[in-house]
């Protein structure tokens, strides 16, 4: 019986000559654990014996309600269909050759319930074989690796990686998708019109919830029709072509993907090169498809060209923070972000620590503010960094880790510079700030400072010898990423160093002029992470040289570097439990050796 005390669920399951599974897909809703649901199939004037299964087996079962069409309507209005008969406050749509596991519904509605802004909740799912083997799980580009709620820009998602909300993974409130235009249009001339829906879904600006578990199965089979025949014939790439176009005027996909349109180009362009693939080399595409492509690719590519300086004070500016230590210098850090001067701007945070901070977060003042993403093991910056590149909604980018501070005017002063001088980056002056922790690192107490440590102009030019502009003093803009790439993963240390450069190489970094950055050294190193990579930053180091090849002078003055950090190295565990030593090793590191040579 239906416990009427909990909001109604329609299963919609449309179907058509899939007499094989159909009655698997019915079974595996009715077995829900979640306790008010309906069932309503359409039948699409199947000819092998669905809909007489359907009679026979759940005619009489007052869960279940059962249609079949005058003729075939083709599966858009099928579903459209499906959509008037439905009568639940929340509504997913199955697959008849698709399964659900029992807590799929309690688990999705559950993300419904506890948020009231969410429109959309999905999961992942497992892949069955045509006679329903679970044999692997559905892993895609656009998945996360941990549950979000809210935490990043679908409409990002949907048109710069593979399509990853699947229909049936996800549980949508009605009126989200009965709302006027948003499933309308059936016959576009498109096969996936799920993504189309998801697409207009996030240009309506609609929430979305993940839940990092496969929940349900999507059956792999011969006769699937988003199979691999789907693929092989590129219809997946005709289709994504036309969603491109169609949309691409729209104002919402203009204002959130201005500065990403080459990202939108580089997508097109390796689903044209993986169609080909699929087809043992030969492309499934005719010279005038080709040609679209080709324009439609240059197009993206001169909106990206197109940089408006002068937006910059009315955009926002994403601050990216990956945290993985203890919470106190993390609370300390977004309190710097909150006191800003300018007031457009997000947090995104994606926490990695032993300690999870999310309920410190939820209590913050800030919190209606920050993005925020739990990883449930701890992985490297460089991993966490792009991640947040995942999430930042905004037209510029900052990154804070964790142990430094923004001055209240710093957000103010990049976006100053950015304005005056047309620039794509803009370099905050910082301070070196020597602490000594009590252990837990929530009480401070503050030794001394060295200045400037770093992103002054003398440091920019020392970019090519040694880390001499931290990550922190930077904010530039989002087109940049698909310009320079994301963070190299396979760097555990120095990842930022050479982000940094990378930037450097693309573009004039131009400064503030102004100290509005605080970097954190604390004695010992205690919960920093540079603490623990001390005996791998020689050889990173070198890396960092073999990957960016300078002139000769260049290299006689990084030779010169890496023997001075070499002598620190050596002495680095007697140096940093003091402050003038620690002021020193960290100083050297960034190519000051005025302050090392004074310590020495």
């Amino acid at each position: 019986m239906s416990d009427e005390r909990f909001p109604l669920i329609s299963i919609l399951i449309p179907n058509y000559n899939y007499v094989w599974y159909v009655a698997t897909a019915v079974d595996s809703a009715l077995a829900q654990t979640y306790p008010n649901i309906e069932v309503v199939v359409s039948d699409n004037c199947s000819t092998d014996g669905a809909w007489e299964l359907l009679n026979e087996k759940y005619g009489a079962d007052p869960r279940v309600r059962l249609y079949q069409n005058e003729r075939n309507v083709g599966m858009a209005a099928n579903f459209d269909r499906l959509l008037g008969y439905a009568r639940g406050t929340y509504l997913m749509c199955l697959s008849s050759d698709d399964f659900l596991f029992p807590d799929h519904l309690t688990l999705l509605e559950a993300q419904l319930a506890k948020d009231p802004a969410i429109d959309v909740a999905w999961c992942t799912a497992y892949f069955a074989d045509d006679d329903g083997r679970v044999f692997s799980m559905r892993q895609l580009a656009g998945q996360f690796p941990a549950d979000y709620v809210d935490a990043r820009d679908e409409l990002v998602e949907n048109f710069t990686t593979v399509c990853p909300v699947c229909f049936p993974c996800a549980l949508f409130k009605s009126e989200t998708l009965l709302e006027p235009g948003m499933c309308g249009e059936a016959d576009n001339g498109q096969d996936a019109r799920d993504w189309e829906v998801i697409i207009r879904l996030a240009l309506a600006g609609k929430k979305f919830a993940y839940v990092a578990r496969p929940t349900m199965a999507i059956r792999l089979h011969a006769d699937q029709f988003s199979g691999d025949a789907y693929h092989r014939s590129g219809r997946n790439v005709l289709d994504y072509a036309a969603y491109v176009k169609r949309y691409m005027d729209h104002p919402e996909f203009v204002r959130r993907m201005r500065g990403r349109e080459r990202g939108v180009a580089q997508f097109l362009d390796e689903m044209v090169a993986i169609g080909a693939s699929h087809n043992g080399g030969v492309s499934p595409f005719d010279a005038e498809q080709h040609a679209g492509f080709t324009a439609l690719g240059a197009t993206l590519r001169e909106r990206a060209a197109v940089y408006a300086p002068a937006l910059v004070r009315e955009s926002k500016v994403s601050v990216v923070i990956q945290h993985a230590g203890v919470p106190y210098p993390l609370l300390r850090a977004l309190d710097s972000v909150a006191a800003q001067t300018t007031t457009n701007w997000e947090i995104v945070l994606v926490d990695h620590s032993p300690i999870s901070v999310e309920s410190l977060v939820q209590g913050h003042a800030a919190a209606e503010r920050i993005s925020y993403l739990r990883l449930p093991q701890q992985s490297t910056a460089a991993t966490m960094r792009n991640l947040g590149l995942r999430m930042i909604r905004g037209e510029y980018v900052a990154f804070l880790e964790p142990d430094d501070l923004f001055a209240p005017d710093h957000l103010a002063r990049a976006i100053d510079a950015i304005a005056e001088h047309g620039a794509k980056v803009a370099s905050a002056t910082a301070r070196l700030v020597l602490e000594r922790t009590n252990g837990t690192a929530n009480v401070v107490e503050t030794l001394g400072q060295v200045v400037p440590f770093g992103g002054d102009a003398e440091s920019v030019g020392l970019l090519p010898i040694a880390n001499s502009v931290p990550l922190s003093s930077l904010v530039f803009y989002r087109g940049l990423v698909d310009d320079v790439g994301r963070f190299d993963e396979s760097f555990g240390l120095l990842e930022d160093w050479d982000y940094v450069l990378r930037l450097a190489l693309s573009t004039p970094i131009v400064t503030t002029g102004v100290m509005t950055a605080d970097i954190t050294g604390r004695l010992g190193l205690f919960s920093q992470r540079l603490g623990v990579l001390v005996p791998h930053y020689l050889a990173t180091l070198d890396r960092i040289y073999a990957k960016h090849a300078v002139d000769p002078a260049l290299a006689e003055r990084r030779a010169a570097h890496r023997r001075e950090v070499a002598a620190v190295l050596a002495v680095a565990k007697d140096w940093i439990g003091e402050p003038r030593g620690l002021g020193a090793f960290l100083c050297s590191l960034a190519g000051r050796t005025a302050f090392a040579a004074a310590a020495g």
